[in-house]
């Protein structure tokens, strides 16, 4: 039996959750925290969330997760077959993760846990989002998912921009979804399949439990 280790409020566990959830894959929900503890990172090296237990050993990494779920279970297909559109695929969730999702990250600690505002990431971060954004304009076909079908571009899209809309707008006062046009509908699409529904559902429940424990 498959193992997914982390917990509902990270949206990397998220992508790998709803992948699974689509592909209709068993699996088991573990709850687990980041940690550098000997027994964590034995399966995670790097101690974050999430890894994946399978009858082989652990997994760690997003999008290893998510290349390892394609590969065992080819249907229904997250990435096209053929090679050059699947590296298209691959190529709009990677500039997603990197020049959206790692620079609005930055501001996590003062968006949701409510430590000072790091100046130097309010300067830095916004231009790396904007070339980014400019990227997913040019790379996206938006008919209706992001580059066509549905893909594992959406379901990084997807739990990217749950968290980096409202960083964006804290910070900047900005709405980083309109600045690409037909994206607002390929998000809606997205969690709008049932497995969609159900993750971001369980994430909405566990934000709120987080949020009420925090305060």
């Amino acid at each position: 039996m498959r193992k997914l280790h982390g917990f509902a409020v990270s949206n990397y566990y998220n992508m790998v959750k709803f992948a699974l959830l689509e592909k209709g894959l068993s699996f088991e929900e573990v709850q687990a925290m980041p940690s550098q503890e000997s027994d964590y990172t034995a399966k995670s090296p790097m101690g974050k969330v999430p890894c994946l237990e399978t009858d082989y050993g652990f997994l760690s990494e997003t999008s290893v997760m998510l290349d390892y779920l394609e590969a065992v279970q080819p249907s229904p297909a997250l990435v096209p077959g053929d090679a050059f559109p699947a590296a298209k695929v691959r190529e709009v969730a990677k500039i997603i993760e990197l020049y959206v999702e790692l620079p609005a990250r930055r501001h996590y600690a003062e968006i949701f846990f409510g430590e000072k505002r790091n100046e130097t990431a309010v300067t830095e971060a916004k231009p790396v989002i904007e070339n980014g954004l400019r990227a997913l304009r040019q790379l996206g076909t938006f008919k209706p998912y992001i580059c066509g079908d549905f893909t594992i571009a959406d379901i990084v899209a997807a739990h990217t921009f749950i968290y980096a809309v409202p960083v964006c707008q804290a910070v900047y006062g900005w709405d980083i979804v309109a600045e690409v046009p037909g994206l607002a509908a390929a998000l809606e699409a997205t969690n709008a399949r049932e497995a969609g529904a159900r993750v971001m559902a369980d994430q909405q429940t566990a934000l709120a439990a987080f949020q009420a424990q925090k305060g």
